[in-house]
């Protein structure tokens, strides 16, 4: 049974430290500047700490995108990316919140640059064909109705009683106070949420909730027969 954070074959601490140390380009290894023997004591026990967390990040996307991705080159990706942050946490600041956002952001970046998310053939990845097409709604073939036809019919427009019923609910709202008919409106016919229908009047949340609350009564009132 394989541990959830455990470290495979082939992926060790230092390998992914002379990876690290290798594989950079000579620009930034220019503008690194030089540990010294303290600070590589520091970085590498601080990489040895939040180990786990970068092998749960890398499991977690090679669950997530299995089995178009390799969970080996997960686990390297993010190792990696923790070999390079870890000398860039600030003093006195915890540092797994920002090695998180590192590691998260190098696993996408190299889901973004080298994954092929829709795995295709290799032999016809490398003739630059793919076998995925777009198919237009209104096309047919083989016998077979077009897309457009066999989506559903859309809802069939209301009859006459609910008609009246809609235009009875019109009136009653358009008898209440202007907020309070403004704020239903917005809230209950067309959908907005609180916040969204405070932006657009341009008043709080909590005052939309109140003139809410006060239309919804004095339509109950009026529904009742109460005047």
């Amino acid at each position: 049974m394989p541990r959830r954070y455990g470290r495979p074959v082939g992926v060790g601490f230092s390998a992914v430290l002379q990876m690290a140390s290798l594989a950079s380009p000579p620009r930034r290894q220019q503008q690194s500047p030089v540990l010294s023997r303290s600070a590589l004591k520091a970085r590498n026990a601080l990489v040895l700490e939040h180990l786990p967390l970068a092998d749960a990040l890398a499991y977690a996307t090679a669950r997530r995108l299995f089995p178009l991705v390799e969970r080996e080159d997960l686990i390297q990706v993010a190792r990696e990316a923790l070999v390079r942050s870890a000398p860039r946490c600030r003093a006195g600041d915890p540092p797994a919140p920002y090695l998180r956002r590192c590691i998260t952001g190098a696993l996408q970046h190299h889901l973004r640059d080298r994954v092929r998310l829709v795995r295709v053939p290799r032999r016809l990845h490398e003739q630059g064909q793919c076998p995925l097409g777009h198919l237009s709604l209104d096309a047919s073939g083989d016998g077979e109705p077009c897309l457009l036809d066999q989506l559903a019919s859309p809802e069939p427009e209301l009859g006459s009683s609910e008609a009246e019923q809609q235009l009875a609910l019109e009136q009653l709202v358009e008898q209440l106070p202007a907020a309070q008919a403004t704020a239903l409106r917005l809230t209950l016919l067309e959908g907005l949420s609180l916040r969204a229908a405070a932006e657009r009047l341009q008043i709080s949340a909590m005052s939309v909730q109140r003139a809410q609350k006060k239309a919804i009564a004095a339509l109950r009132q009026q529904l009742a027969g109460g005047g």
